[in-house]
C-alpha cells in the first residue's frame, strides 16, 4: 500500500524569516498606496478586480496613472502570497505553536478584508472613509506582523514583565495615542486635497485648519510620552531592547514631526505627504517595538549548537582530581562523549 503524503517540516529559521519579508512587504505596501493616492492613480485602474473591461493589465489609454496602480496591484499579489504562504508554514513547524499559528491566520483573514475593503474603494470613487479604512486596516495588519515576527524568534512559553507597572502602562499609553494620530491623519488627508484622485475624489466636510490643528495637537501630546517613555526606560528596569527600541522611536518621531511642520508651512506638496505616510508607517512599528519589549520572553529552544572549545589542561602542582574539567552536572551545553567517557573511567577503581 501506498504511504500517504507527508509534507515536510519547516526550521524556525526559515520562519523567522518569513515573517520579517512580511513585516518589510506590508510596510512597503502602505507607502506605495500613498503614492497611488497622491498621484491621483486611485482610478488609475477604473475597474476591480480587472484593470478595464477586458484585461488585468493596465491598458495605454490609461497612461502613467494605470501603471501606478496596476504596480500597486502586483505587491499586493505578492503579498498576498506571502500572506497566504505564512499560515500554512506555520502549521508545518517542527514545534508547532498555537500562537505563531492564530497570528499567521490573522494575518491572512486581515489581507482577504484588505482585498474587499480595496475593491470597494474603487467601486465608490475612492470614498475617503474607504480611504482611510484601507490605511488603517494595513496598520491594524502591521500590529499583527509585528507581533508574529517578535514571538517567531522566542521560545513558547508565558512572558514576564520587564520594569515597572508604569512603564506597561506608559508603553500602552504610546501605542493608544500613535494609534489615535494615525486616525486624524486620515481624517487630515480626507480632508485636504490629496484625498486620492483630483478630479473624482470625495472629501470629508470638515475644516481643513481645524482637523489639521488636532492633528498637531495629538501629535505634539505623542511627542511628549516618547520623551517619557526614552528617560522612563532607563531608571524603569526595561531591558537594553526596550532602551534601543525607545531610541529608535525618539529619532523617528523627531524627524515625523519636522516634516509635518514643514509640509504644513510649504502648502502640503506631494512628495513631502509620502515621506510623511512613509514616517508614520516606522513611527507606529518602533512604538509597536516599544510596547512589545515591555515583557520578555523565553529563549528559542532551537538554537544553533556551538562548536566544542578547547580541553583546559589539568591544573599542575596538585594533586590529581577525578573530577577536574569535568562539566556541571546542571549544564546542557557542556560535555561530549569523549569527555563523559573520560569522567566514567576515572570514577572507575583501578
Amino acid at each position: 500500500m501506498r504511504q500517504p503524503l507527508r509534507l515536510p517540516t519547516v526550521s524556525p529559521v526559515v520562519f523567522q524569516r518569513l515573517t520579517r519579508v512580511s513585516v518589510v512587504l506590508l510596510a512597503l505596501i502602505v507607502v506605495t498606496g500613498g503614492a497611488v493616492r497622491l498621484t491621483g492613480s486611485g482610478l488609475g485602474c477604473p475597474t476591480w478586480p480587472r484593470c478595464g473591461e477586458d484585461s488585468f493589465v493596465t491598458q495605454s489609454e490609461y497612461s502613467v496613472h494605470g501603471w501606478i496602480e496596476f504596480g500597486n496591484r502586483l505587491l499586493t499579489t505578492v503579498v498576498g502570497a506571502v500572506m497566504l504562504l505564512l499560515p500554512l508554514v506555520s502549521l508545518r513547524l517542527r514545534e508547532r505553536r498555537r500562537d505563531l499559528v492564530l497570528l499567521a491566520f490573522g494575518l491572512w483573514l486581515g489581507f482577504l478584508g484588505q482585498v474587499v475593503l480595496g475593491g470597494l474603494t474603487v467601486l465608490f470613487k475612492l470614498h475617503p472613509a474607504l480611504v482611510a479604512g484601507h490605511f488603517l486596516l494595513s496598520m491594524l495588519l502591521l500590529l499583527d506582523v509585528v507581533a508574529l515576527d517578535r514571538r517567531a524568534r522566542a521560545g513558547p512559553g508565558p512572558a514576564r514583565p520587564a520594569g515597572g507597572r508604569e512603564l506597561r502602562w506608559l508603553s500602552r499609553l504610546l501605542v493608544g495615542v500613535a494609534g489615535a494620530v494615525l486616525v486624524l491623519g486620515t481624517v487630515v488627508t480626507g480632508t485636504g486635497p490629496h484625498s486620492g484622485d483630483s478630479a473624482e475624489a470625495k472629501r470629508f466636510g470638515f475644516d481643513i485648519t481645524n482637523v489639521a490643528q488636532l492633528h498637531a495637537d495629538a501629535a505634539m501630546l505623542l511627542v511628549g510620552l516618547v520623551i517619557a517613555t526614552v528617560l522612563t526606560v532607563r531608571v524603569g528596569g526595561a531591558s537594553w531592547e526596550a532602551v534601543r527600541a525607545s531610541n529608535a522611536l525618539a529619532v523617528i518621531t523627531v524627524a515625523q514631526a519636522g516634516v509635518g511642520f514643514v509640509q504644513y508651512f510649504t502648502g502640503v506638496p506631494v512628495a513631502l505627504v509620502e515621506l510623511h505616510i512613509a514616517g508614520a508607517t516606522a513611527l507606529w512599528i518602533a512604538a509597536l517595538h516599544v510596547w512589545l519589549a515591555m515583557v520578555n520572553r523565553p529563549a528559542p529552544v532551537d538554537l544553533p549548537a556551538s562548536p566544542p572549545g578547547p580541553r583546559r589542561p589539568p591544573p599542575t602542582g596538585h594533586p590529581a582530581d577525578p573530577t577536574a574539567g569535568a562539566p556541571a552536572a546542571d549544564d546542557p551545553t557542556s560535555g561530549d562523549a569523549a569527555g563523559t567517557a573520560d569522567q566514567h573511567r576515572s570514577k572507575a577503581p583501578l
